[in-house]
């Protein structure tokens, strides 16, 4: 069977949020940090579900054992994470860690093959384009020095011309050989033809026109202004290229851009009943990618009721209210 790779993937504000920060302040905190992270990892083949075996659940003197912590850390900090909601226990045992599904990063042995030779052929063709500029380059400076000495050469013969003629001239001025009545001519005859400018052919080639095609650029500059309203209305506005292109895409395969802008209208509602807070807000470009629009977001009556005990209890620990013994 085919092993995948999975890593941990922290928030650079992970240290400064507010259950951390809490957490962080308190007698220990940096053990029960330490701790809580090597929780995440032990979970995190598992999407954050923790049992020592089908039939057997971790108690405390074996979580302190898996993770090297003292079992008094353990046992202070297992009754902390439950009350600020970073830990759930299931109805048979099971340690659910609530944030692991959102901080998971995975990839199969094929995958990262396939990536890696994406990588390598990437730089095989950076190499390649480099080497063919190089040979312009050559190609371009050697054109440039035979067109040089082109010029020398047809310089050099004007001038041998001219003064040859020069000399034919003086010759026939000394030796008196104009007739009486002409007089020299030191200018080339040039022949006049009938043909005027408009005649002349232009051999150089002709560039291929490809047909402007307004239409397609009209729809794509409606799908642009569209996009710029949505990303307008969008509380986390990260990755704007990538979720543009996703958007001009969807709306190609008839997405409408209700459909989007009510999406985003009942995601906004659902950050603000859940109090989620910013940093686990979806990046713009994998909203966009996903098509997070297609998602309900329906909540009932207990979970609302969970939540706002939870960011009660949190608040009332920051600021000092309630203490956790």
């Amino acid at each position: 069977m085919e092993k995948k790779r999975y890593w941990l993937k922290l928030d650079k504000n992970f240290l400064k949020s507010p259950q951390i920060k809490v957490i962080k302040n308190m007698p220990n905190g940096k053990d029960y940090i330490i701790f809580y992270l090597s929780l995440l990892l032990e979970s995190i083949e598992t999407i954050g579900h923790l049992r020592f075996s089908n039939l057997v659940p971790y108690n405390e003197e074996m979580l302190s054992s898996v993770t090297d912590t003292n079992v008094d850390v353990v046992r202070t900090a297992m009754k902390l994470f439950l009350e600020l909601g970073l830990v759930e226990i299931l109805d048979d045992g099971t340690i659910y860690m609530t944030q692991v599904a959102q901080m998971t990063g995975k990839e199969s042995e094929s995958a990262e093959r396939v990536r890696q030779y994406r990588l390598r052929k990437k730089e095989e063709e950076q190499k390649q384009l480099m080497l063919h500029c190089n040979d312009d380059v050559t190609k371009s400076n050697n054109n440039k020095e035979k067109e040089e000495e082109e010029d020398k050469d047809k310089q050099s013969t004007e001038n041998n011309e001219d003064k040859h003629k020069k000399k034919q001239q003086r010759m026939l001025k000394n030796e008196g050989g104009i007739p009486n009545g002409y007089q020299m001519d030191t200018q080339d005859s040039i022949g006049n033809d009938n043909l005027g400018e408009d005649s002349i052919t232009n051999t150089e080639p002709s560039l291929l026109l490809v047909p402007d095609n307004s239409n397609t650029k009209e729809l794509l500059a409606k799908y642009e202004q569209e996009f710029e309203k949505l990303w307008e209305l969008y509380p986390n506005k990260k990755g704007k290229t990538k979720s543009l292109s996703k958007y001009i895409l969807a709306r190609k395969k008839g997405t409408t851009y209700e459909q989007v802008f009510n999406g985003i209208n009942n995601y906004i509602e659902y950050i603000k009943k859940n109090k989620i807070l910013s940093q686990y807000i979806k990046h713009g470009d994998t909203y966009f990618n996903n098509q997070c629009w297609l998602d309900e977001y329906k909540e009932t009556q207990a979970q609302r009721t969970k939540n706002d005990e939870q960011w009660d209890l949190l608040k009332g620990v920051y600021d000092g209210t309630i203490k956790i013994n």
